[in-house]
């Protein structure tokens, strides 16, 4: 676990600092170096600077204890995480540690705990253990087993320290002389060998840390999932017709079908125009030709679809039995090539915003007809999508509730995609 573990204390003459940390590193040096502490203190000393104690995996992790972080901004916010963990972010029913976050620098967890101490002020010193990582998700889950393990550390070292005390307050009474005197004369804090009594004390914190941050690797591992990896493990059913579909995102050569452009030019501006809204809002249309092959037309129609379908119903060819209704948007070839359309209804003043958006790029000359097929089918994935997340919300609340209404502002759908969106929701989504 990518995490650091110390011990902070108060110390009456500097103030919070911390005191003693573990951390796990993979570079030897750690292990060699001095560290640094501008401050000489018995209360603010633990190891030394020249010592460090290591454990070593098999897997190469290394677990090093010593008296400061080898990295200035790590040492700058443990010393931070010392004074807010034993000055104000402290846990009063004394159930558990407190979680507190910094998004600049890392997250903490921190227990606060005394020791009775015949020399401090109040007979007591405060304490404090700390967890730093920058996962705040799992520090959040790793609370309650870390906050366990901090109290049996807590308590050990207070049951050490109360044996010293007890000791000590037999041969003098602190209280007693205090009260009869009148007079507090502190002197320097102690060393927590000296408040505990254990000259081991500080390898008994080593073990303990280095329990914690195993535990911690143990109990929970981090995996990536790509988006993919992650809808086919929670719902398989929704890679199909998705991006993650094999084949999603490619678009068909201008060998197989007319380019958008080229079909624009055969029909004219004013008829493609129609044909393209017709054709991403699901109205019929069928096409009849004398000279040229109407399969052409159709293959080029059909790139403005998300998906390809086979003989798709909505975009045909006329055949000599057919009443076309008014309804229909019907396309015919007259002479001399040209093509005339008959059809009752009118394209709105508002225009789909997916139709917008590929009419902007078709009029860009900066994009060739390979790249503009490619942003098109970028286009047609994107409302996809849409159309896809606000069925789901259809399905799991109805098409009226605030959800889908909240949903649909979300993806900026307006009154003039819903046609569209209809359509697609339909078709593409089932």
């Amino acid at each position: 676990m990518n995490a650091i573990v110390g011990l902070c204390h108060f110390c009456e003459a500097h103030g919070p600092r911390p005191l003693f940390c573990t951390f796990t590193t993979d570079h030897d040096k750690h292990t060699t170096e001095s560290s640094k502490s501008g401050v000489q203190c018995s209360g603010c000393t633990s190891l030394g600077p020249e010592t460090v104690y290591v454990s070593r995996e098999e897997d190469g992790t290394i677990y090093c204890s010593r008296e400061t972080v080898p990295n200035p901004d790590v040492t700058s916010f443990l010393r931070q995480a010392a004074i807010r963990s034993i000055t104000c972010e402290v846990n009063w029913s004394k159930e558990g540690g407190v979680v507190y976050f910094n998004d600049t620098h890392g997250h903490v967890l921190s227990l606060t705990f005394q020791l009775k101490d015949t020399w401090a002020r109040g007979l007591k010193r405060w304490f404090s253990i700390v967890v730093l990582m920058k996962d705040k998700m799992l520090l959040l889950n790793l609370t309650p087993l870390l906050s366990e393990h901090m109290q049996k550390i807590s308590k050990e070292l207070q049951e050490l320290a109360e044996v010293v005390f007890d000791a000590e307050q037999k041969v003098c009474s602190q209280r007693a002389l205090r009260l009869k005197t009148g007079r507090n004369d502190f002197v320097q804090s102690r060393s927590l060998m000296h408040l505990t009594g254990d000259d081991n004390v500080f390898k008994r914190l080593h073990s303990h840390f280095t329990w914690m941050l195993k535990a911690g690797a143990h109990t929970y591992s981090e995996t990536l999932y790509t988006s993919q990896d992650l809808l086919k493990k929670l719902q398989p059913q929704s890679i199909k017709n998705s991006i993650f579909e094999p084949g999603a995102c490619s678009v068909s050569d201008d060998k197989e079908c007319v380019s958008i452009r080229s079909l624009e030019k055969l029909l004219s501006p004013a008829i493609f125009r129609i044909l393209m809204y017709c054709t991403l809002t699901g109205i019929y249309i069928v096409i009849k030709t004398s000279n040229m092959e109407a399969a052409t037309i159709i293959k080029g129609l059909s790139r403005l679809l998300p998906i390809n379908i086979k003989d798709n119903p909505r975009l045909r060819q006329s055949k000599s039995e057919d009443h076309i209704p008014p309804i229909v948007c019907f396309l015919e070839e007259t002479e001399n090539s040209n093509f005339s359309i008959k059809w009752v209804g009118t394209i709105p003043v508002k225009c789909p915003t997916l139709m917008n958006r590929i009419e902007s790029s078709m009029n860009n000359d900066k994009f060739s007809d390979g790249v503009l097929h490619q942003h098109i089918k970028s286009l047609q994935l994107e409302w996809l999508g849409i159309a896809k997340a606000v069925k789901y919300a259809v399905d799991a609340s109805g098409s009226k509730s605030d959800a889908v209404t909240k949903l649909k502002q979300v993806f900026g759908i307006a009154q003039h995609d819903e046609q569209l969106l209809n359509y697609w929701m339909s078709v593409f989504c089932s």
